[in-house]
């Protein structure tokens, strides 16, 4: 009989790399469970937060809607109040505009024009209170106006806002806001002012 030498050294793998491969398969699940898992917490995270921010923006839509349609209602009624003015205003303003401003002295400012259903207040910068009495005097020689009546006179410096970069000047002159309410003579209008 022949004797069964084997020269070859014996290498067991069959048990050792099947357990390395259990471990390694074993490792990487868990790594994918873990990997999954966070990612499944931080979705979730972020669902909650897009959920609540798209509540704030629903929230903050609603609110702007809201102030849209006051604004609109609010321009609705001022609208409204415009034309019920107009319809109430029954005399032209542009005479009465280029009357006032015909009677200005010279070196003056037309500051503002406010119309009521009677009248008209302007409010002028006259250069001294001699004009002031002029340009009053003249207010009632027009035919445009029934009464005139001077509301304030306040003195002011023209340029207040610089005076404490430089040294007083002794020959500045103060100029005058004057607030004046004119009642309008509606028959002169009526008949075409001056253009009779």
């Amino acid at each position: 009989m022949i004797p069964n030498i084997n020269l070859m050294p014996k290498i067991e793998k069959g048990p050792t790399s099947l357990k390395f491969a259990f471990i390694l398969v074993g490792i990487l699940s868990m790594l994918t469970i873990i990997l999954l898992a966070f990612l499944y917490y931080s979705a979730k995270n972020e669902i909650a937060d897009a959920i609540s921010m798209r509540d704030t923006l629903i929230a903050t839509r609603d609110e702007l809607q809201v102030n849209v349609t006051s604004l609109d209602t609010e321009n609705q009624e001022s609208l409204q109040e415009s034309v019920t003015f107009v319809e109430r205003v029954s005399y032209p303003v542009t005479p009465i505009i280029s009357e006032t401003k015909n009677l200005l002295p010279p070196n003056t400012y037309m500051r503002s024009y406010e119309f009521s259903t009677l009248g008209v207040t302007v409010i002028v910068d006259l250069e001294t209170l001699n004009a002031v009495s002029v340009y009053v005097s003249d207010l009632k020689n027009n035919p445009y106006f029934n009464d005139i009546k001077v509301g304030t006179i306040e003195a002011f410096e023209i340029d207040s806002m610089k005076e404490e970069l430089r040294e007083p000047q002794f020959a500045e002159v103060p100029r005058y806001e004057i607030e004046i309410e004119l009642t309008i003579n509606e028959e002169y209008i009526a008949a075409g002012g001056d253009e009779q």
